[in-house]
């Protein structure tokens, strides 16, 4: 079979892996593809056509030149949660330095703590807050130190458990905020 390496290359280029797809027709009928169904492109093929794992558990492939579908553009992640992320990583960062210099049994005190400072660090790499939740956490003189606290006293490991807690934590700040900012102006 012939087939355009350059069309090819092109149509790799145009929608790599990952890309995100919301269908609006194919060029032929086929059952149990709505339009407005989404997938994700796992491969191109050499026809140039899109590999696909469609949402709904189909596997059919998409023609680009010949089929109507748009790319659906993830959001950006907010720049304050971004921000806020950094924070607590150059807090912990800190707090690992402030170990090493420790003796090795108090290190071992504090093991414990270590470890679910990079649990939270683990659970803010994987979700996102709202920009009210990241500043209220953003304004803390501490964070990685105050999330610490509220998620040790739950005594868990968890990550659904920690990723409440920093939650619960940032609505509490930003519903206190929230009436301060209202005086003021």
């Amino acid at each position: 079979m012939n087939f355009d390496r350059n069309r090819v290359e092109m149509v790799k280029r145009q929608y790599p892996v990952g890309t995100r797809i919301r269908l609006n027709s194919l060029c032929n009928d086929e059952r149990d593809m709505p339009a407005g169904l989404c997938g994700t492109v796992i491969g191109v093929d050499d026809q140039p056509s899109l590999l696909m794992k469609w949402d709904n558990g189909r596997s059919l492939s998409l023609m680009p030149f010949d089929d109507n579908f748009t790319i659906i553009q993830e959001e950006p992640q907010s720049v304050l949660d971004e921000h806020l992320y950094e924070k607590v990583r150059r807090e912990q960062e800190a707090f690992r330095d402030e170990l090493l210099v420790l003796p090795p049994k108090e290190i071992l005190g504090k093991a414990w703590e270590y470890l679910v400072r990079e649990d939270i660090l683990l659970a803010m790499e994987y979700n996102e807050l709202d920009d009210d939740q990241a500043q209220a956490l953003l304004e803390l003189p501490d964070t990685m130190s105050d999330l610490c606290g509220a998620v040790m006293e739950k005594d868990t490991r968890q990550q659904e458990v920690i990723w409440h807690e920093i939650e619960q934590r940032a609505n509490l700040l930003a519903a206190e905020q929230t009436p301060a900012q209202e005086q003021s102006l």
